[in-house]
């Protein structure tokens, strides 16, 4: 599997604080199925702006070595929505956004509760330009959840959604799990992740949410949401 979600660079925001915890993290997700982790540290969010690629690229590089390639850790990150998102994604690699495996798949986190009303233009200004909009954990957004017709609003305009696994699985209580079902019931479930921040708070459950779709939404759903469409967002840089 493919972990699109995941904070494993260790020391520079909520996810492990030194090196041995982020390799035992790592090895979790390993043990769980998951071959290939996109590193998605938060950028551009208070307190953790993580603006130096460069920086981030040696965190991973040295996890890569600590791991010796099971599993493969490949760049991406986190961004913090913000009508900036256009300007910072137009300077590139001089820029502190990173595509999923450096492509053209961003993954984009909103404020726990609320959708900023530019959100759709945004959406759809990065559309326009190519790049392809991933909704981090919508299920647990409070504006999303009570409305899924917002989020409707935005998979129209070109998003797609990323499904925490441990909302599957009851981990963040009823609530999520049940937005969680609502949006699948109306096709807006695209790929399940695990958000990985640590083996205590958050640890990697990937496969078994995958056990968990397949036994609730099915066999296809499965497929969809943890190879096809998750190979999709990650093809355009190289998957390990």
């Amino acid at each position: 599997m493919i972990d699109i979600h995941f904070h494993c660079l260790p020391g520079i925001d909520d996810g492990p604080a030194t090196w041995d915890e982020a390799v035992a993290l790592c090895r979790a997700a390993a043990a769980e199925g998951t071959r290939t982790i996109v590193a998605t540290p938060h950028v551009m969010r208070e307190p953790w702006i993580n603006e130096d690629r460069a920086e981030r690229d040696r965190l991973l590089v040295r996890l890569n070595a600590l791991l010796g390639g099971e599993p493969a850790i490949v760049p991406g990150c986190e961004y913090f929505f913000a009508a900036e998102v256009l300007e910072l994604w137009e300077r590139g690699s001089e820029g502190p956004l990173v595509g999923l495996n450096r492509g053209s798949a961003l993954l984009i986190e909103f404020p726990a509760y609320a959708v900023p009303t530019n959100a759709e233009f945004i959406f759809h200004e990065l559309s326009v330009m190519n790049v392809q909009a991933v909704i981090a954990h919508p299920e647990r957004n409070g504006e999303l959840a009570r409305n899924p017709d917002r989020l409707a609003g935005l998979v129209a305009k070109g998003a797609l959604t990323q499904i925490t696994a441990g909302s599957l699985l009851g981990e963040f209580g009823r609530g999520p799990l049940a937005a969680a079902e609502e949006f699948h019931a109306r096709g807006l479930v695209h790929i399940i992740a695990s958000d990985a921040h640590s083996l205590t708070r958050r640890p990697p459950r990937l496969g078994a949410a995958r056990r968990w779709v397949e036994k609730h939404w099915g066999r296809s759903a499965e497929i969809a949401m943890f190879e096809t469409n998750v190979e999709a967002v990650t093809r355009a840089g190289v998957v390990a």
